[in-house]
């Protein structure tokens, strides 16, 4: 049955001192084990060597599959993808994969850029009508 701290502080008659003098502490070999463990500046290192490498990843990817990487991150931004999802998984597509998708992504922007063109030219010729109108 466990027994809540404030019980054990409280209630002195529950446990004395006489009942821990005749224990020893002992050092296992588990307490030794810990000193094996990294120090808090090794695993500052070993994390900042990761997202180093992890960064110098989705550079040469960005650079290789550029028309992908703005798509991806446009996801991430849009919230459709969780962030850490696309740049651990990407790279693992392949570079055919990567590189259909990549051509994919190149035909869709341009044909965005060509609608974009045209919102802009009705909007142009709108503001065109709006003025001649008097």
């Amino acid at each position: 049955m466990a027994v809540p701290v404030v019980d054990l502080l409280n209630n002195s008659d529950s446990s004395s001192d006489e009942d821990f003098s005749d224990s020893e502490v002992s050092y296992s070999s588990e307490d030794e084990s810990m000193e094996d463990e990294p120090s808090e500046s090794e695993i500052t290192t070993a994390t900042t060597e990761t997202e180093t490498k992890r960064s110098e990843e989705e550079e040469e990817f960005g650079i290789k599959y550029p028309y992908l990487k703005s798509f991806l991150n446009a996801s991430v931004a849009q919230g459709l993808i969780p962030e850490y999802y696309v740049y651990e998984r990407a790279k693992l597509i392949g570079d055919e994969k990567a590189k259909e998708l990549n051509e994919r992504g190149q035909a869709l922007f341009l044909k965005e850029l060509e609608a974009c063109r045209d919102r802009c030219e009705i909007i142009a010729s709108a503001i065109t009508a709006m003025k001649s109108v008097k």
